[in-house]
């Protein structure tokens, strides 16, 4: 018998272009996918999820500060705009269970596979 798979492209936007780097990976037990994204000075309340059948956006809304009074900047590198990133993923995603911790300045998101994309071993059992 001939098993036929469909799989989706994992397609990730630029980096470049959302300012939002990332580490993917699937967790050991393959059962769901792991996306960590430094976000270095912002609270939870700044960061947005929203996820998909196949995919999850992550956003930025950082509050604008006032600089410090009396600095004289020469550069300013850290950025407060807002900023977006869309990740798409081969197989369906259990929306109901993502999960996001913000600590130390590392956000962790995982991404558990719906239990349509996990493979599963069906016993035969005698009829009676």
């Amino acid at each position: 018998m001939e098993e036929v798979i469909e799989m989706r492209t994992p397609v990730f936007t630029e980096p470049a272009q959302s300012g939002l780097l990332a580490d993917i990976y699937e967790s050991p037990g393959g059962d769901a996918y792991v996306v960590e994204i430094p976000t270095s000075g912002l609270k939870p309340d700044e960061v947005v999820l929203e996820a998909d059948t196949y995919g999850l956006t992550v956003s930025t809304e950082p509050t604008q500060t006032e600089p410090k009074s009396g600095r004289r900047y020469i550069q300013r590198e850290h950025s407060v705009r807002p900023m977006s990133r869309i990740f798409n993923f081969p197989v369906e995603i259990d929306t109901d269970n993502v999960q996001a911790n913000l600590t130390n300045g590392m956000l962790q998101i995982r991404i558990p596979k719906a239990a349509a994309g996990k493979r599963k071993i069906i016993r035969v059992g005698q009829a009676t």
